[in-house]
């Protein structure tokens, strides 16, 4: 069953697909177009309209596959799985800051192995396959190589509506500000992983997540020869760790340590 090439081809034309909808809709939006599906939880059409063309372009191709969305679901059983969030870093997107993307994963008997992220603001797209790479715009992309503590940046992130106790996530925080030269949270967990392949960040740690949230970043950063573990595997709910091979068994060590996992 497995056919990476082609897997990862269909990735990157539903991604771009999603894009071209975010770009119609970005910094143009209505105020009836925007919803509330919870507290401090929004959806738009532009995550709407994105997720159909994505569904309907995979099930096009892959008619037996599954399909799992953000905004309208999906079974996910059977042997191939995919994962789609319309939209990452929805708050984002409402409030004019161009830091989110469209991100479509795949995942063959469990595992994650083909992922493409596009952000449309910026006209970049990122995407791997299993053993075939990562990639930035046609251009193979690798983690950091940074040593020093004192010179690597970690991206941070926890959810709005998080479910643990607060501290937990200041407590990490804190123990990694102190180490590290900087933290960042741009607000988009796809993007975050995404940069972190290509050298940006060092390391990553983001709280609470969901499937389609990492399927696609994770698979960029292992073949960007990264390291990345998650907490609760690919249940909602699940947290994720990544980072170079120099950075990543401490940030890990944190985390085990203080949420117990």
């Amino acid at each position: 069953m497995m056919n990476s090439e082609k897997f990862l081809q269909v990735a990157k034309e539903a991604s771009l697909i999603g894009g071209l909808v975010l770009k119609e809709y970005f910094r143009k939006l209505l105020s009836n177009q925007v919803y509330f599906k919870g507290e401090k939880d929004v959806v738009s059409e532009a995550d709407k309209k994105a997720e159909e063309r994505i569904r309907d372009y995979i099930l096009k191709h892959f008619p037996s596959h599954s399909v799992v969305g953000e905004e309208d679901g999906g079974s996910t059983f059977g042997e191939a799985v995919w994962y789609i969030d319309p939209l990452d870093g929805t708050k984002n997107f409402l409030c004019g800051f161009p830091i989110f993307g469209v991100s479509v994963g795949l995942v063959l008997e469990g595992k994650p192995v083909v992922g493409a992220v596009y952000l449309p603001y910026f006209n970049s797209l990122y995407y791997a396959g299993e053993g075939l790479g990562a990639y930035k715009d046609g251009k193979r992309i690798q983690v950091s190589t940074r040593e020093e503590m004192r010179r690597m940046s970690v991206s941070y992130g926890f959810p709005s509506r998080a479910k643990r106790d607060l501290n937990l996530y200041w407590e990490i925080f804190k123990e990694v500000f102190e180490k590290v030269g900087s933290m960042r949270r741009p607000g988009a967990a796809a993007v975050d992983l995404c940069l972190l392949a290509e050298g940006v960040f060092d390391g990553l740690i983001e709280f609470e997540l969901n499937p389609w949230d990492v399927v696609a970043g994770v698979v960029i950063v292992k073949e960007a020869g990264g390291i990345a573990e998650l907490t609760k595997g690919l249940n909602n709910g699940t947290d994720v760790v990544a980072g170079t091979p120099n950075l990543f068994p401490y940030l890990w060590e944190v985390v085990k340590l203080k949420l117990g996992v």
